[in-house]
């Protein structure tokens, strides 16, 4: 870091990150010390793949002595391979792009983008389970339709058919674990942009901007801002849909080629008052212990 002030405001940054995330990880009842230990792990596993800012292979002496983790806890997370946790991918990836290929592939896509209604699986290649095979041959397309249902992203159209009526996949539950998986792509990917835009070695910078009200906005106008910018950013998203639709995956033997890239839009609200000190917000009665000198 280059300067006191400058590590400051990234420990006041940090800590700003950290209050919704510790909010969401009370809530699911997960412990400072399961906290502090993946925290532990990802400064091994960040210095080891992301680099000491040393030239050279990085030593195990190295890491602990860059992160401070002890010497025996950088072992057992190089020395233990899954202690790390990890998630199986839920639906919600290929259930996106099965809405976007109906809205945007003219075999399932009429004028103007408006998707076709699509029987199960007939005709063979003009059908929802051909659709769902263009996306995840593996994927079975009954499970694929169940879900889509559930979640109103596709309604029946009488006895044979299925209408896409919604372009993204919303998520109701606000404890699914898709919408978790949601947070866990997220938050990553703006922190990689940012982080990416402040390292000095990296002459190109990505997109990154943000429009705020100056003073703040007053509280009753806020819905009619927040719908002014959905209409905006939906029609926005839509257009980059539109221009990435013909440039999507195939299967042409050159996925290591591909970059997972895309654009993130979203509404911040911040609290609207100056916070009290912690000490007032507890119960009266609720005070530590008395010292007595010894």
């Amino acid at each position: 870091m280059s300067s006191d002030g400058g590590r400051r405001q990234l420990l006041y940054a940090l800590r700003l990150l950290l209050r919704p995330l510790a909010r969401l990880l009370i809530r699911a009842g997960i412990r400072f010390d399961e906290f502090a230990a993946l925290v532990r792990g990802v400064y091994v596993e960040s210095a080891i793949r992301d680099g000491t800012g040393s030239p050279g292979i990085p030593t195990r002496e190295r890491i602990g002595a860059i992160t401070g983790v002890t010497r025996r806890q950088v072992n057992y997370f190089i020395d233990n391979e899954g202690v790390l946790p990890t998630a199986d991918p839920t639906l919600a990836a290929a259930l996106t792009e099965v809405l976007h290929k109906w809205h945007t592939n003219p075999r399932y896509a009429g004028p103007y983008g408006i998707p076709l209604e699509l029987e199960l699986a007939s005709p063979p290649n003009r059908c929802f389970r051909s659709l769902v095979a263009q996306v995840d041959p593996t994927l079975d397309s009954a499970i694929a339709l169940e879900e889509l249902l559930r979640l109103g992203a596709v309604i029946a159209s009488g006895d044979t058919h299925f209408r896409a009526v919604s372009r993204t996949l919303m998520m109701p539950d606000p404890t699914s674990t898709q919408l978790i998986e949601h947070l866990g792509r997220t938050l990553p990917r703006l922190a990689a942009t940012l982080e990416y835009n402040m390292d000095p070695k990296r002459r190109d910078k990505r997109l990154e901007r943000f429009v705020t009200a100056d003073s703040g906005l007053a509280s009753e106008l806020l819905p009619d801002f927040e719908e002014h910018v959905r209409t905006r950013a939906t029609d926005f998203l839509v257009d980059v849909d539109n221009w990435l639709a013909p440039h999507a995956a195939v299967d042409d033997g050159n996925a290591a080629d591909r970059v997972d890239t895309g654009v993130n839009v979203f509404l911040y609200a911040g609290p609207v008052v100056k916070e009290p000190p912690l000490s007032s917000l507890l119960n009266a009665h609720d005070q530590p212990p008395i010292q007595k000198n010894q």
